[in-house]
């Protein structure tokens, strides 16, 4: 049945099957980890039905420029907007703690980075990205769809996931800001020709962003209490400076200039 499918109906295929999939099988279940583990199904389950290669789905260490690029997107975006917090008198760091900040950094890393490799990125950056190639996408097309497609993803996490509860009004922002979150990482696939260069940044980016500032209604190490606009999920600071990354990202590596 899976080898008569048109090759270029499964991108549209999987990344609907894991947009509606995954809210509905958290809701059926009550379990937040099915949210993410119906990634890992639908992974495997398009990486063995069109038989993908390790190179379309990339199985590849990487290059050291592209983490080099992963890390410094971290730094600068997570930076500006600690400083734009602490200019606006938000932090309040009496209760910060070293030992707290390295252990749950590094902690949250190592697990993400595990964790992401065979869900988030293992799906987007890796089995569909690879769906994509074999259904004749461009470049900039695959970087294009699998960012959206991550983007509406993440569509009902702050409505259902409790972890990462937010307002209504503030869904929108939330996707918008995955979607261009999403387009940085598959820039960082596209050049490096590893899913693991994305998953490294996508595990630091998660590791610190939620240890400093928190995640839906739990405050982070630097004290601050209002995510509005000093937040680099949350804020709109925080979604200017990740849509600035990925229109830099798209300027330095350039995908609508390659070609398959």
């Amino acid at each position: 049945m899976f080898a008569n499918t048109n090759p270029r109906l499964w991108p549209v295929i999987g990344g609907a099957a894991v947009i509606i999939g995954s809210p509905l099988l958290m809701l059926a279940t009550g379990v937040s980890e099915t949210y993410n583990l119906w990634l890992a199904v639908m992974m495997a389950a398009v990486w063995f039905a069109q038989r993908l290669s390790k190179r379309e789905v990339g199985v590849a260490i990487g290059d050291g420029t592209s983490y080099l690029a992963a890390l410094v997107y971290v730094v600068v975006i997570i930076g500006i907007v600690a400083a734009g917090a602490w200019a606006a008198n938000l932090i309040d760091v009496k209760d910060l703690s070293a030992t707290t900040v390295v252990r749950r950094v590094t902690l949250n890393f190592l697990v993400t980075f595990i964790f992401t490799l065979v869900s988030e990125d293992g799906f987007f950056r890796g089995a569909l990205w690879g769906s994509c190639q074999r259904a004749g996408f461009s470049p900039a097309k695959t970087v294009i769809w699998t960012s959206i497609a991550f983007g509406l993803w993440h569509l009902m996490v702050p409505i259902i996931d409790t972890d990462f509860t937010q307002p209504l009004a503030k869904v929108p922002q939330y996707v918008v800001g995955s979607t261009a979150f999403g387009v940085s990482m598959a820039l960082l696939r596209l050049r490096s020709g590893s899913v693991s260069v994305p998953s490294a940044c996508h595990a630091l980016w998660n590791a610190t962003v939620y240890t400093f500032f928190g995640a839906g209604e739990k405050l982070g190490q630097l004290g601050v209490t209002d995510a509005t606009i000093w937040d680099p999920e949350r804020g709109y600071a925080g979604l200017v400076m990740a849509v600035a990354a990925a229109i830099v990202l798209w300027m330095w590596i350039k995908p609508s200039h390659l070609v398959r």
